[in-house]
């Protein structure tokens, strides 16, 4: 048993070494992930029986009631009441994500965001990047950071024609994006798997996480400033997308924004009230928007427009690629949590550190090699929710905010860690070496302040 779990933890390490370096072997890191996730289940079974005598005991007992353990009821019991756990947690992130894609992109559809493109031109390189920072960080509130870095790169890419600062604000964009998304369950995925696990709440997750959040993006915009010297080039000409020729009045804009805003905020209050999945919540106010939307489009014949959108092309995880990725990484970290790996390593880093700011630091430094959401799945399967121990580790315990903010900020460091910096250098065509010598250890140093803002803090 020892060997095929030694065996699994190598496949996996190397599945992280390839999923990190896409960018330079060019293989689809969905591809990875789903083979890792397959074939660590398929050598599971290899000793299936003995890894649910260690981590489902009781419970497998219980569903033998009394007869031979064989083949087959493990093979029942792995597929029925053990594999299902993941998926069906895999399943609620997903669906959450979809809806709030799809509720951004009916609002870009409909013309809701165009007046950013007006509002957002002006000449002051510094103004702008303050301005464009702030405004992706409220967004990112509200909307998952990915699908917030795809929509400013598009509208930044129809303000600022010189390559050298759109560069700088791309950076910024998604440094702003992942900092927003990190102080609110729904802004990024990696908080909301935590959320979706129960081990955090709403509130508590975003009063312990938004000072931090703020303090880090503060010092990222004061030391990028730097980098900007003399006014915006703007774009000479606006290449407005008006969806068909006629557009909803800016009044009907208006209501759908505040829909889609103010629903998104119901959520977590929906959760706590009915204590339903937060992807339910999500479905409710799509169909709250697509019901206004198709009520203001009535000229149009019921008629949406959900295709040829030029920053949904951009998007990665519009396609199936995202999700089949994430399902992948869920299913490999389930494996190491299944064989009991994940509850050693625990249990050593207990024992010998049983510090939480080292355990932030270290899922940072992981995420900046490897990626942010295997980091944090297995940052979530190493410790249970304990209260009456160590309240580090309780629902809303420092550990698992420090485990978001850490592998965020960590993951963006290096670019390839997360799903936002890979879009940037895919969608800006960021240069990897001007990143490197200029974001890098302004990035650190954020990161640092923010750390010890959260020090402060708690």
């Amino acid at each position: 048993m020892l060997i095929v779990t030694l065996i699994i933890v190598a496949i996996l390490l190397l599945g992280c070494v390839l999923i990190s370096t896409e960018h330079i072997n060019r293989l689809n890191r969905a591809s990875v992930a789903i083979f890792c996730g397959v074939a660590v289940w398929v050598l599971y079974m290899v000793h299936g029986g003995d890894y649910l005598r260690l981590m489902h005991n009781l419970e497998y007992q219980e569903f033998l009631g009394g007869a031979v353990s064989t083949f087959d009821t493990v093979r029942e019991f792995v597929g029925n009441n053990v594999i299902v756990r993941y998926i069906s947690e895999a399943c609620a992130v997903i669906l959450f994500l979809i809806a709030t894609n799809t509720i951004v992109e009916v609002m870009n559809n409909n013309g809701v965001f165009d007046s950013l493109v007006k509002w957002l031109r002006m000449r002051s390189s510094k103004k702008f990047l303050w301005v464009i920072s702030i405004l992706t960080f409220i967004i990112s509130t509200n909307f998952d950071n990915l699908t917030t870095v795809v929509l400013m790169l598009t509208i930044l890419r129809r303000i600022v024609s010189s390559h050298y600062q759109r560069s700088v604000y791309a950076c910024v964009i998604m440094i702003s994006a992942t900092l927003g998304g990190t102080c609110t369950v729904i802004g990024d995925i990696t908080s909301l798997m935590l959320w979706v696990r129960g081990v955090v709440t709403a509130s508590g997750f975003s009063a312990g996480l938004l000072l931090p959040s703020l303090a880090s993006l503060c010092i990222v915009n004061l030391l990028t400033a730097k980098l900007l010297i003399g006014k915006v080039e703007v774009v000479s000409a606006l290449n407005m997308y008006r969806g068909d020729d006629s557009v909803l009045s800016r009044w009907q804009k208006i209501i759908i924004l505040i829909v889609g805003v103010v629903g998104l905020w119901a959520i977590p209050t929906f959760k706590a009230m009915t204590n339903f999945p937060p992807f339910l919540g999500a479905f409710c106010v799509l169909a709250c928007i697509w019901i206004i939307e198709g009520f203001f489009n009535w000229q149009r014949n019921g008629s949406v427009f959900l295709f040829h959108k030029e920053y949904l092309k951009d998007s990665e995880f519009i396609s199936m690629r995202i999700i089949l990725y994430f399902i992948g990484v869920t299913l490999s970290i389930g494996v190491l949590n299944e064989c009991g790996a994940l509850n050693y390593l625990g249990t050593i880093l207990d024992k010998h550190v049983h510090n939480v700011y080292v355990y932030g630091v270290i899922s940072g430094m992981l995420s900046m090699f490897l990626d942010n959401v295997p980091c944090v799945m297995a940052g979530m399967n190493l410790f249970e929710v304990n209260t009456d121990i160590d309240p580090n580790f309780a629902v809303d315990g420092l550990y698992w905010q420090l485990l978001a903010y850490c592998s965020a900020v960590g993951g963006m460091m290096l670019l390839f860690g997360s799903l936002s910096g890979h879009s940037v250098m895919q969608i800006d065509k960021l240069k990897y070496s001007w990143f490197c010598r200029h974001m890098i250890w302004r990035i650190a140093v954020s990161w640092g302040i923010g750390l010890f803002v959260f020090w402060l803090v708690h």
